[in-house]
């Protein structure tokens, strides 16, 4: 009968040693700080990345001021307890395809309650259920 576990008695000694578990915590400290660097880079330098307007559409039909404030509205109707609908919606009516991609850029990235940064895609899709991004989709075409 065989025995279960590593058949390689270098490999056994090794992980068993208190030289080998040194080496085995070095090496997954390493790895740590390796994937917390990657993460913070990406983070930092590859963050937020901006839409540019598609030139199959119609040109956007609002102004960079007009799309500032649009975000800034529905930011401060989806920060907090509860996400105000009826505010988001109201500000995403009557926007055209590049005039979306406009208020989407003015957004960009923002910090939510739980300290994560979300662009507008990914806090209405956190904030409401189904049935309200059904609607928002009816307005916005593409994005959700």
């Amino acid at each position: 009968m065989k025995e279960k576990g590593l058949g390689n008695p270098v490999i056994t000694k090794a992980l068993t040693s208190p030289e080998g578990q040194k080496l085995g915590l070095t090496v997954l400290k390493v790895v740590l700080i390796a994937t917390a660097l990657t993460v913070a880079y990406y983070k930092i330098f590859k963050g937020f990345s901006q839409i540019k307007e598609d030139a199959r559409y119609v040109p956007s039909n609002i102004t960079t001021t007009q799309a500032k404030a649009r975000a800034e509205a529905i930011y401060t109707a989806l920060l907090g307890v509860g996400a105000n609908y009826t505010t988001v919606e109201n500000n995403l009516t009557g926007l055209n395809h590049n005039g979306f991609i406009k208020v989407y850029n003015e957004f960009e990235e923002r910090r939510s309650s739980t300290l994560t940064k979300l662009n507008l895609v990914e806090w209405l899709q956190d904030q409401f259920n189904e049935a309200d991004i059904v609607k928002l989709r009816f307005l916005i075409k593409g994005f959700f």
